[in-house]
């Protein structure tokens, strides 16, 4: 299977199912649409380094061609994955909860600090710790963003925000799990992990899609909220 043929098998059909089921419609829609573009922006530089570092690859024949160091069905998944997280949070969020106590801002902003903070220091450490240190230095910073600014909205929308993260994490560890063991679409070097494997896959590749889908539905839920909106006005 190359990577092509992944996103035809492996995102494509539930998207399209999901949009059926979910039919998008304003105000929510823009929100929606808008996601893939921030995601292919800000997730850009990051992966070239990575593919550049040799963290991650790709097997000759598996891509079509390449732009910089990472080919093109990758930037087609930074793409596919937002919508695909997104669709399913437009089936399962709901009307938005009024928000709660200041409390989860000051907490939650508070926890992501100490995050990108972990990530820093492993980042810095190299060796096996870098991949999972690229990934909570470059992430962790959007998440304290969200939490500080409307930590207190995410946790009253704590059910939709839950149930958008954990369904199309566990969806997209069962197709990367698939990818890399079955098919071998994409490897991951072993001298830039910890080792450590949870049903033959790696932490990071675990971590990496956690987070990617905290991303998308914490903005997501943040953009749909009209107190967040107010706040940003």
């Amino acid at each position: 299977m190359t990577y092509l043929g992944f996103h035809l098998v492996f995102i494509l059909p539930p998207l399209l199912l999901l949009l059926l089921l979910a039919r998008p419609r304003p105000p929510r829609l823009w929100a929606y649409l808008l996601m893939p573009l921030i995601a292919l922006l800000y997730t850009t530089p990051w992966d070239n380094y990575l593919v550049w570092k040799g963290v991650w690859g790709y097997p000759e024949g598996r891509v079509l061609f390449r732009i910089g160091y990472v080919p093109l069905e990758e930037y087609l998944f930074f793409l596919l994955q937002p919508l695909l997280t997104g669709a399913f949070l437009l089936k399962v969020a709901g009307r938005p909860p009024e928000g709660g106590k200041g409390l989860a801002r000051v907490v939650g902003g508070g926890a992501w600090l100490l995050v990108a903070a972990l990530g820093v220091l492993l980042v810095a450490l190299e060796g096996r710790y870098l991949y999972l240190g690229l990934i909570l230095a470059y992430f962790a910073p959007v998440f304290l963003l969200q939490w500080a600014y409307g930590g207190d909205l995410l946790w009253a929308w704590r059910r939709a925000f839950f149930l958008g993260v954990s369904v199309p994490t566990l969806y997209l560890w069962a197709a990367d799990f698939w990818a890399i063991r079955r098919e071998g679409i994409w490897w991951i070097a072993e001298e830039y992990t910890l080792g450590l494997e949870v049903a033959g896959l790696p932490l990071e590749e675990m971590v990496f899609f956690l987070f990617t889908n905290l991303a998308v539905v914490g903005g997501l839920l943040l953009a749909w909220h009209p107190e967040a909106l107010r706040r940003l006005r």
